[in-house]
């Protein structure tokens, strides 16, 4: 100290005069300018430190983005965004996430803490999340990120806007909802399931059936459901002779965890008219297969199960497990009797090799029987 207070004392308290210029200098203004050249001044060989406060260093900062900015989030659900950080003026270090959020809704950083490297950026994703209870509407959530540098506070903000509505669920519906059935045969119907507020998952489908000989047989099950997306499956109602006649309610309930739906379909079993069959046209495809154009006019389905072919002669080739045709009222169906060595399951009764094929300008009986047992007799001549 004594040193340096000697080597001042030779210096005007106003003035020096350097070596470099003969010219006057302010003492004070000489210090700034060695300062701020090399960091310290050097007098008679002793080094004065100059301190410089962290005002003074660069500490760059950050800037905040999220995308999206706007979402929608079903009660009891959550949806994603995605916050990026973007270094500027060489910023490094790390940037501790958080939100300010209202009751009844989470918000989830992954990760938490980013780091972000000088000139770089680092994403967290963000997941909102609303309670079952949540209030339904529009939200402002205010993200923000905040790190130190050196002993500065920074901090960047971004907006992520989100409404919160109805609880994901689906619907079950019927289509046709009322469908006849008559006694001894089967009908069906889709069961359409509709997904609602964004519901994703699996929904299982079950049948309540009230006694009364009745059957009930689904399609797919359970049946996996995309969110806004719909599905059907269908369901097959069967009946038996014994099936007492009138009105049903199955009930078709869906479930996925707590939520279940279900809605009616109606089922009238009705008594079966008799069964009424028309040939409308015939052609002799080969000399051992003729085909029959078979006119349902009743009201019923009808199967046919087994048929027979004669001659004039009383020879007669007989097919009594036939997989015939099933033909809907008022619809038009082949069937194709086929006799001779064209028929590997028939059965022949009559004069050995007498009737082999179809000759033309013959007359043949050709008797179907249905599934009902009702039989149907047509005449035709090749």
């Amino acid at each position: 100290m004594a040193e340096r207070r000697r080597i001042l004392q030779g210096l005007s308290s106003e003035e020096c005069v350097t070596s470099l210029s003969k010219k006057r200098v302010p003492l004070k203004a000489l210090l700034l300018l060695l300062i701020f050249a090399f960091g310290s001044f050097t007098v008679s060989g002793t080094v004065l430190p100059i301190a410089i406060s962290d005002a003074h260093k660069t500490t760059g900062s950050f800037l905040m983005t999220i995308s999206p900015s706007v979402i929608t989030v079903p009660q009891g659900k959550n949806a994603s965004s995605t916050v990026t950080i973007l270094s500027t003026q060489g910023f490094t270090g790390t940037v501790a996430l958080t939100a300010q959020v209202t009751s009844g809704i989470t918000v989830i950083f992954n990760p938490r803490g980013v780091n972000v490297q000088a000139g770089g950026t680092a994403t967290s994703i963000t997941t909102v999340q609303a309670a079952k209870n949540a209030s339904m509407g529009t939200y402002s959530i205010i993200v923000t990120g905040t790190a130190l540098a050196g002993k500065k506070v920074l901090s960047s903000s971004a907006l992520l806007t989100t409404t919160v509505n109805s609880q994901a669920d689906f619907g079950v519906y019927a289509n046709p909802y009322s469908i006849t059935v008559v006694a001894g045969f089967a009908n069906s119907t889709s069961i359409i399931l509709d997904s609602k507020n964004g519901f994703d998952g699996y929904v299982t489908l079950s049948a309540i059936v009230p006694f009364g000989f009745l059957g009930v047989m689904g399609g797919q099950n359970p049946v996996t459901l995309a969110p806004g997306a719909t599905t059907n499956t269908s369901i097959q109602v069967s009946t038996t002779m014994s099936t007492i006649l009138g009105k049903y309610n199955i009930t078709i309930t869906g479930s996925s965890g707590s939520v279940s739906h279900s809605c009616i379909l109606t089922v009238n079993v009705v008594d079966p008219a008799p069964e009424s069959l028309t040939m409308s046209t015939f052609s002799l495809t080969s000399p051992t297969s003729m085909t029959l154009s078979l006119l349902n006019d009743g009201n019923t389905p009808i199967t046919l199960q087994s048929y027979s072919v004669s001659d004039l002669s009383k020879d007669v080739w007989i097919l009594s497990n036939w997989t015939g045709p099933t033909i809907s009222p008022g619809n038009v169906s082949p069937a194709v009797i086929l006799i001779g060595p064209n028929c590997n399951m028939c059965v022949y009764n009559g004069i050995p090799l007498l009737f082999q094929q179809f000759l033309v300008g013959h007359a043949y009986l050709i008797t179907v029987t249905t599934k009902l047992n009702s039989q149907f007799t047509f005449t035709v001549t090749a």
